[in-house]
This record gives C-alpha cells, structure tokens and sequence, in this order.
C-alpha cells in the first residue's frame, strides 16, 4: 500500500501482531459506535474484555490507539475502494456500488466521531483526514477516466477539475459533520451528494442507465 504522508508511516511504524491488530479493528469499531472522547482506556479494556496492560502492551497511549484504529480503518477502506475500481461493470456501476458502501458506512458511525478526533485528537484528524483526500480523488479520477472512455460520463469532462469539485462538496460535508452543523444524517447527505455528483457528469446515456438502476 501507498504511505504518502510521513505521519502515517512514523504512527504505523511498529507492527502490531494478530492479537494487536484484533484489539486495534475492535477499538476502531468501539469508536465508530460510542464517539471516541466517551471511552477511556478502562472502558475499552472493560468492552474488549482485557486488562488495561494488555492495552498499553500494544498502544503506548490512547492517542496511539486511536491513531492506529484510525489508519486500520482507513486501511480497510482503501482495500474496499481498490476492488470497487477495478471490479465488473460500467463506472456508473461502480460509483453506485461505492456509494452503497459509504452509505452503510456512515449509517453506522456515531456522529460525535469526527467532532472528537478533530477536537481532542489534531494531529491523527490532520493524519487521516490528508490520507481520506487522497483517497477519495483518487477513485474520482479513475471512476470518470473509465466511464468517459465508456460514453456513461459526458466526454468535455475536465477530470482534474470534477475531482477538484467532488471533493470540495465531501469537504464541506465533512466539516459540517465535525462542527455538528449538518443539517441532516450523515449518510443521508452523503448519498445525496454522490448521486448529485453521478448525474451532473453523467452522458445522455449515462442518465439513462442510471435511472434503469435506481429504478431497479
């Protein structure tokens, strides 16, 4: 896997072993579902049924914790985006596809997550908030190369500029969702936002294809 950003690689440095990556993708799923501030270290220990040594075994500290369940997460994510890129179907095929995992996804994160980590957690928000970017334009500019090339998105499409502005309403989105000011659930917006996105590139035939697949 690409590591571009420094702070990745000097936080993920050291290996964790299978009973350290079990107990780092558990914390992850602790935070997603309570908010990241609301857990202490006895309190995981407490969930995860373990001692607070066997924590700080594997996690120097809390902040090492959540950098290192973050990045896992993270992990995950670019390993789902990478099989959605380049699995079967047209693009609209896979955005829909894409979008259906965010959807779950964000359906299932306690909305305080991203509040807490920008808040009390800046340096690992900074970390993982530069790696999601370059996530997410990645899969932009590959998702509308390969539907350009198919006829499904509109073929004057500037694809550095629509990836520019895709990620500019995600943004936006996210910072709403960490400032509490988002007017409605994450995921709902979320969809909204990547349906909005499909239809303003989509071709004549695109629209069409995609309203057989909404419809279906």
């Amino acid at each position: 896997m690409t590591q571009n950003n420094p702070s990745y690689v000097a936080e993920n440095d050291a290996a964790l072993d299978e009973r350290g990556l079990e107990l780092r993708d558990r914390c992850a799923a602790l935070f997603g579902r309570f908010g990241i501030k609301a857990l202490s270290m006895d309190d995981l220990a407490g969930q995860l049924a373990c001692s607070k040594k066997t924590l700080y075994k594997y996690f120097s500290d809390k902040r090492d914790l959540v950098s290192k369940a973050l990045h896992g997460h993270l992990d995950g994510l670019e390993a789902q985006m990478a099989e959605v890129m380049h699995g079967e179907g047209n693009a609209i095929d896979l955005a829909l596809r894409e979008m259906e995992n965010k959807h779950q996804m964000l359906s299932a994160i306690n909305s305080t997550v991203l509040f807490d980590l920008k808040k009390y957690y800046p340096k690992v928000f900074e970390a993982t908030h530069a790696r999601r970017k370059n996530m997410v334009r990645r899969v932009v500019v590959h998702n509308v190369t390969r539907g350009m090339e198919q006829g499904m998105y509109r073929a004057d499409l500037n694809v550095e500029a629509v990836a520019d502005l895709h990620l500019a309403l995600v943004e936006d989105m996210v910072r709403q969702a960490e400032n509490g000011t988002l007017a409605r659930p994450l995921a709902e917006h979320f969809k909204a936002l990547f349906t909005y996105h499909i239809r303003g590139i989509a071709s004549a035939e695109g629209v069409a294809y995609l309203e057989t697949q909404r419809l279906s």
